[in-house]
């Protein structure tokens, strides 16, 4: 994983993020805090926030990687760009609101970091590879034939899942001039 801040490459290294596809409660209620309490500057290591408007959305992904869903959704649900509804997008996905991850699939549309999460996820999901290109569709299908009782992909799904969240941090964290 890339290097972003020193705080969050700190919560970067807790056992356990993401490996949940339907997060009942958070990771941790201590990381949850430490990320909500933390000011700006803590989180952007100090550097100038070229968008400070999208750096919510650097929060609510961290809130999102520590299982703390309501709060990311809270987050999420006022931005109003394509990038924020993607985020909503996944958040759903995580809470099993399948359709209303897929309204907002479409409502984002293509992000620029889809070539690069393809290219992720192809290196270990076959599905993935021979699919155009990122296809947030299949994997929540995926997700919520999981959900209802084929299980057997969890494991794969649980990686992409992360790959998903990688590519979109690192494109959100750029996207506020970081």
């Amino acid at each position: 994983m890339k290097t972003f801040s020193e705080f969050i490459d700190r919560i970067f290294l807790h056992e356990g993020l993401l490996a949940r596809l339907r997060p009942a409660e958070p990771l941790s209620y201590e990381l949850q805090l430490r990320i909500r309490d933390a000011s700006d500057a803590v989180l952007g290591g100090g550097r100038a926030i070229g968008q400070p408007e999208k750096f919510a959305l650097v929060r609510g992904g961290l809130l999102y990687a520590v299982d703390a869903i309501h709060e990311a959704h809270t987050i999420f649900q006022e931005a109003k760009d394509d990038l924020g509804a993607y985020w909503h997008g996944m958040m759903h996905r995580r809470e099993g609101d399948f359709e209303n991850a897929r309204y907002w699939y479409r409502r984002a549309g293509a992000l620029p970091c889809f070539a690069a999460l393809h290219r992720a996820a192809g290196e270990f999901s076959a599905d993935m590879a021979r699919q155009p290109g990122w296809d947030p569709y299949l994997l929540t299908g995926e997700c919520e034939r999981a959900r209802f009782g084929a299980e057997e992909n969890v494991t794969q799904l649980a990686k992409l899942q992360l790959a998903e969240f990688e590519g979109v941090f690192d494109y959100t964290w750029r996207q506020c001039g970081l």
